[in-house]
């Protein structure tokens, strides 16, 4: 059985803690499948941090080392390792990144995704959501109110959406217009000057 020590630190009103991750593996394992909980819990500890928002990262071991010391020195790193997503208090429960879903996919395939047209990619990277008519393809699990992957048709994440359908079937009997997921992330937000408070990363 793997150790279950804990690594803390505490700075700025920001509370970052050093584990094997078992709150976030369990909410992968959830959305996206036992085998994806196994993959990411083989790439290293987790590192969840809470102030205004809840954020978890996968941090090797080197890397919680260099984190223990800043730890001790009272400092709080704004970042360390992969960024795999939020956690928050109503659903969805968890928001995966898109570098998590990258990876995920990758190593494993399509699953909880939507790949969408070009065509329907591009006003999706500017903020808006997807419509039926943009849906090439779907891969279940899919569950309505919870998120979905947005795949562009070179096998890229670009996004994460909020499902508005209970599973692939709902297609079937959607108009061309009708909504087929939320944005709730796209990298165009990088582009748009989402560094800045005017719009959030997330939109939940």
């Amino acid at each position: 059985m793997p150790t279950k020590k804990v690594i803390k630190g505490n700075a700025g009103g920001i509370e970052c803690v050093i584990n094997n991750g078992e709150e976030v593996l369990k909410f992968i394992d959830n959305i996206l499948g036992r085998d994806a909980s196994k993959l990411v819990s083989r790439l290293g500890k987790v590192m969840i941090c809470k102030g205004i928002f809840k954020e978890a990262y996968i941090i090797s071991d080197t890397l919680t080392k260099v984190i223990k010391v800043i730890f001790s020195k009272g400092y709080i790193p704004y970042s360390a390792g992969l960024y795999i997503g939020r956690i928050r208090k109503s659903k969805p429960y968890f928001i995966p990144s898109i570098n998590l879903l990258q990876l995920i996919y990758d190593e494993l395939g399509l699953r909880r995704a939507i790949v969408v047209s070009d065509e329907g990619l591009k006003p999706f990277l500017y903020g808006n959501d997807i419509l039926r008519k943009s849906v090439i393809r779907c891969y279940e699990p899919l569950s309505k109110n919870d998120v979905v992957g947005i795949v562009g048709t070179d096998g890229y994440v670009y996004g994460v959406g909020l499902c508005a359908m209970e599973s692939c079937n709902d297609l079937r009997r959607l108009g061309d217009l009708d909504l087929v997921a939320k944005n709730v992330f796209d990298v165009g937000w990088y582009l748009r000057g989402g560094t800045e408070t005017r719009e959030r990363m997330f939109k939940v």
